[in-house]
């Protein structure tokens, strides 16, 4: 690796994972703080869900058999980590994901950059360790938001739920950090590589989404990641180990693969 590489990826990412994580953050503590107002009137609310349609939670991350808001963490997991969470982080790591070849090469600095006496491998694996060093930055502050909010508010979490969730967030996260940085290894365009990342997230949720609502097609979910994305079960200290194994494998695969198409493609032509 490259450390002055890792160093300058940092510094441009600084204000970008910062802004994210606040707004996280923010948004955990807003949302958490509604906690107390559904313990007093955890019956009305209940009755109000039943009356929803299972599609609309589907659409929002929700398991309605499992995430009925009875607990701190089934009301966190609706409100926050079954859609509003996963969604605004994706956008900071597909974005953050696409950049790391295609904006050398839209800022014409591409040249410049490999004449650095290093490999290409080594210059790429630098990037996505700094994107990698981003997520946490960005995992961990909501983490600390939650266990504190929990603290406030009266909810129940436990060490081990907020590690197993720390780990599922983040092995989700990077997942898609390595297919962001192979379609950026592959295109020229940030947006090329956005978009192509994008489309197949959209793919890949409405692949979960639907297989949720009818046993017919229950073999779609076999083609999301959205699959092994389980926070709730992480939050009560219940997740199975091979859910965020598998967001990790595919993360390294693509990952990978980005290092073995940059540095076989021609990409100052």
């Amino acid at each position: 690796m490259s450390w002055p590489m890792i160093a300058k990826t940092l510094r441009e990412l600084r204000w970008t994972s910062f802004w994210y994580a606040l707004g996280l953050v923010i948004y955990i503590v807003f949302l958490s703080s509604f906690y107390p107002t559904l313990e007093r009137q955890r019956e009305q609310f209940e009755q109000l869900f039943r009356q929803y349609p299972e599609f609309l939670f589907r659409v929002f991350g929700i398991d309605p058999e499992r995430a009925m808001m009875t607990s701190f963490a089934g009301f966190m997991h609706a409100e926050t980590f079954g859609f509003i969470w996963p969604a605004t982080a994706l956008i900071f790591v597909v974005l953050s994901g696409a950049a790391v070849v295609a904006q050398e090469i839209e800022r014409g600095t591409a040249e410049f950059w490999l004449s650095v006496p290093v490999s290409r491998a080594r210059l790429l694996l630098s990037k996505q360790v700094a994107l990698l060093t981003s997520i946490l930055f960005v995992v961990l502050p909501s983490i600390a938001a939650l266990a504190l909010s929990a603290q406030a508010f009266g909810g129940e979490l436990t060490a081990r739920g907020l590690v197993q969730l720390t780990i599922a967030l983040a092995c989700f996260l990077v997942s898609f950090a390595g297919l962001a940085t192979l379609a950026s290894a592959v295109t020229s365009e940030r947006s090329k590589a956005a978009g192509l990342v994008g489309g197949v997230i959209l793919l890949m949720y409405l692949a979960w989404v639907v297989a949720g609502l009818t046993a017919d097609v229950r073999w779609l979910r076999y083609l999301s990641l959205f699959t092994a994305y389980d926070p709730l079960t992480a939050m009560l200290g219940e997740l199975p180990w091979y859910k965020p194994a598998l967001h990790l494998i595919v993360g390294l695969g693509t990952g990978s693969g980005a290092l073995v198409v940059f540095s076989r493609r021609d990409i100052v032509s």
